[in-house]
């Protein structure tokens, strides 16, 4: 059969995406670029905002009726069907459900006569699908959280901490590389509980360390990993990084809010002051290192001082990426009962954190300006694009025959609060 997949949200579901394409040929059926072409249309979703779900139901509708045009065959798979199968059931009554544990389990659907619900099952662990974005290759090592965080609803889609093995992942690293990869990124819902419930303890530094090993000249991007289960392996994660140029000197560890109340209310298992120790702590041992944090704007129970206290940790600790979003209700979670915060509230708290963020993130660049420090290429639009060893971007003024995976030696020129500009060093 021709089978149309779109597929939307994270690494994760691109990842999916690619298991399931893989499993599919496998079987013999054909994957077109149009879904007005196809037989089978599979919409593979995310849940993870309000927005974003909206987005996908009309989506669903839309794909829907190109279905019924052709007689054709839809399945919604991924997030949303696993955390909100009654919206998906309304959107589309005949449509099949698959959640993402099932995405090796997808030809069951396609292949079936009638409307199939894989919403049950775990995931197996030793098949990851592998995506490439031009050069980079995003590589789940698991899937699944242990915290329970009041605004989270991907946690109804991916409740199961379930950890690929450590051959799975090398195979998958191996083969990225052999395809042309040159940036690895290690990725999942929360990193520090990789091997937990695998191997009855904590592997990301393990893990890191084996892949460094390998041949090839690439580099790996470590993934987000949550402040209550980074302690138990910082130390020994700061050496793997610190022992192999090919590991980026880079953490992603999410902060969310500035106020001990709102941390509270949201469920997360440290205080601010744990928090900012934890951070100083990586700085101190890695002097160059580049941290990353997500905040929440305008979660519920926060009022001035509390977002004002979160202005004032981000300048205090000066991370190099701040990915922050404004708060969106989600059903089935503890904050969804909690009083919200006006939208005129959150949207003005938004301009102010932009500002903050920009304010901080040209500081931090500025003292880039005027040395001379080796770039990887890992990128290509209209452009050259590489990255310092911490991480951070460097937008290339080629100064010769530039490719993918080279160091070159560049002069920083320009600073802007999200990346460097600089011109490369002729030799």
């Amino acid at each position: 059969m021709r089978i149309y997949v779109e597929t939307y949200g994270c690494a994760l579901n691109r990842s999916d995406e690619a298991l399931m394409k893989h499993v599919l040929i496998e079987r013999g059926h054909t994957i077109v670029d149009d879904p007005s072409n196809a037989d089978v249309v599979i919409i593979n979703t995310c849940t993870v905002r309000l927005d974003t779900e909206q987005h996908m139901l009309n989506r669903i509708s839309s794909l829907r009726e190109l279905a019924q045009a052709r007689k054709g065959k839809l399945i919604v798979a991924g997030c949303l069907p696993a955390a909100q199968p009654y919206k998906v059931a309304k959107t589309a009554p005949e449509a099949s459900l698959v959640s993402p544990q099932n995405s090796s389990r997808i030809y069951v659907a396609v292949e079936s006569d009638g409307k199939v619900v894989m919403l049950d099952g775990v995931r197996e662990r030793d098949r990851i699908g592998l995506c490439f974005e031009n050069k980079i290759a995003p590589i789940p090592i698991q899937e699944g959280c242990l915290s329970n965080c009041s605004f989270c609803i991907t946690k109804h889609a991916r409740r199961v901490l379930v950890s690929h093995t450590v051959e799975a992942i090398v195979k998958s690293v191996e083969t990225a590389v052999r395809m042309g990869a040159v940036e690895i990124q290690l990725t999942g819902m929360d990193l520090g509980t990789y091997g937990m419930e695998l191997y009855g303890k904590r592997c990301l530094p393990e893990l890191v360390r084996r892949v460094s090993t390998l041949p090839g000249e690439f580099r790996v991007r470590i993934g987000m990993t949550n402040p209550e289960h980074l302690p138990p392996i910082l130390d020994e994660l700061l050496e793997a990084v610190k022992s192999d140029r090919r590991i980026y000197r880079f953490l992603h560890v999410p902060l969310q809010s500035g106020s001990d109340k709102v941390l509270k209310a949201m469920n997360r298992k440290y205080t601010v002051d744990e928090y900012k120790g934890l951070i100083k702590e990586v700085k101190q041992k890695i002097s160059d290192v580049s941290i990353a944090t997500d905040v929440i704007v305008g979660h519920p129970l926060e009022d001035e001082e509390d977002f004002e206290e979160t202005l004032k940790i981000i300048r205090e600790l000066e991370f190099e990426r701040v990915h922050f979003a404004g708060y969106s209700v989600r059903p089935n979670t503890l904050s969804a009962g909690m009083p919200n915060i006006p939208t005129r509230v959150r949207k003005e708290r938004m301009l102010r954190m932009l500002e903050t963020v920009e304010e901080v993130g040209l500081k931090v660049r500025e003292k880039y300006i005027g040395l001379t420090l080796p770039v990887f290429i890992t990128e290509y639009s209209n452009t050259w694009v590489g990255r310092l060893d911490n991480y951070i971007p460097v937008i290339l003024v080629e100064g010769g025959s530039l490719k993918y995976g080279i160091t070159v030696e560049t002069v920083i020129e320009k600073a802007t609060f999200y990346d460097l500009r600089g011109r490369v060093r002729s030799n």
